[in-house]
């Protein structure tokens, strides 16, 4: 399970930290579109519960799921953290998410979100605070 958040820094070469407490489960990971303009980061064990999802999908309008099965994966990649710990965000990625300078990664149970640090300052203000405060209330936690 994936919780917390952490703000790191790109470098020049569009890379980022990964946390060590992340990395020492796993050396691989895919990295592909999110929604909300995020980037998804899966483990390989996740990531293949993702694609057996893909193959079940009960869609009746087949145009939709190919073109959702397009969208998700042509984005992926494979990666794999260096020595130091960072990860590459691929350049088609980091301009779909607005990834800039800055940027979070948050753990949402059983993925990592990477997000540019305003985009995701703007989405809790907008979405994330809101919804928390009336589902909290709901759910009694």
């Amino acid at each position: 399970m994936y919780i917390g958040q952490y703000t790191h820094t790109l470098d020049t070469k569009n890379r980022i930290f990964l946390p060590a407490k992340f990395r020492s489960k796993n050396k691989s990971f895919v990295i592909t579109m999110g929604l909300e303009g995020c980037l998804y980061l899966y483990d390989i064990p996740v990531w293949n519960k993702v694609l057996q999802k893909l193959e079940d999908l009960p869609l009746k309008d087949k145009l939709q799921e190919r073109a959702f099965k397009r969208a998700l994966l042509s984005g992926a990649h494979e990666i794999n953290p260096d020595a130091q710990g960072r990860i590459l965000l691929p350049q088609a990625l980091r301009e779909y998410a607005g990834v800039g300078e800055d940027a979070i990664i948050i753990g949402v149970g059983n993925r990592l979100e990477i997000w540019d640090h305003k985009r995701w300052k703007q989405y809790c203000k907008k979405h994330a605070d809101v919804s928390f405060k009336n589902l909290a209330a709901k759910l009694e936690i």
